[in-house]
């Protein structure tokens, strides 16, 4: 598939300095870094940014690290995202049990910047950057930035649309859950209203409508929405 607008990475790590040099180092290679420290925290950021990347802290002081990256791999929309593990521990036991775990590859601290954004790199390139346009019938979304093309047709979409369009993508053909979409940054001068979501949702709506393509937005009762090819899916 096609790489398009920046990757993103996820950072689990407890240590507030080394989280800021890893992000630091990652952005300058134009990666959009989010963080998160504990279990909880990592496994709600994961599922609302699906980050291209995790970095996971294995040996985080609450010792959550293994329950992070199982219940990653548990997520339905990114559990195949490459996981980057950071330890301390060199020895063949633990390289054994983070394969074991489900991680892709590992790196012992401390250490090297460059090393870490070169392993990175080099875990997205191995996938071919699939996760990162995301094509759905004759749909494609860009993951990163929420771009839009039916065909080789680019949609004309406002930034809280493709936001929301963004967020659609990633968790197909799963829901994506309203609470979600209602924290998304896409507030602008045009977006602001109290049922905001709603009104972006039916914007989009009658613009794929409009645009001819198969590819519909249904709502979820009580849960969000998701998008769905027409005349192949019944219910929601």
């Amino acid at each position: 598939m096609e790489q398009t607008g920046p990757a993103t990475a996820l950072i689990v790590e407890d240590d507030p300095a080394v989280s800021a040099m890893v992000a630091r180092h990652l952005m300058r290679t134009g990666f959009i870094v989010h963080a998160a420290t504990g279990e909880d925290d990592a496994v709600r950021r994961a599922a609302e940014t699906s980050p291209d990347l995790v970095v996971l802290d294995l040996m985080l002081s609450d010792g959550t690290g293994a329950g992070v990256c199982r219940r990653i791999r548990e997520l339905p929309a990114i559990g195949d995202v490459p996981i980057l593990v950071l330890t301390a521990r060199d020895e063949l036991s633990m390289k054994v049990r983070m394969f074991d775990l489900g991680t892709d590859d590992y790196i012992v601290k401390p250490c090297e910047p460059e090393e870490l954004v070169a392993r990175a790199q080099a875990l997205l390139r191995r996938r071919g950057g699939g996760r990162l346009v995301k094509r759905i019938a004759g749909l494609r979304v860009a993951l990163a930035t929420g771009e839009a093309w039916l065909g080789e047709r680019l949609l004309d979409l406002t930034a809280g649309e493709r936001a929301i369009l963004a967020s659609l993508a990633r968790a197909y053909p799963a829901t994506a859950p309203r609470q979600t979409l209602d924290r998304l940054p896409w507030r602008t001068a045009h977006d602001v209203s109290s049922n905001v979501t709603e009104v972006l949702v039916a914007r989009l709506r009658q613009k794929l409508a409009e645009a001819g393509g198969d590819v519909e937005i249904r709502t979820v009762r009580r849960t969000g929405y998701r998008l769905a090819i027409k005349d192949q899916e019944v219910g929601g």
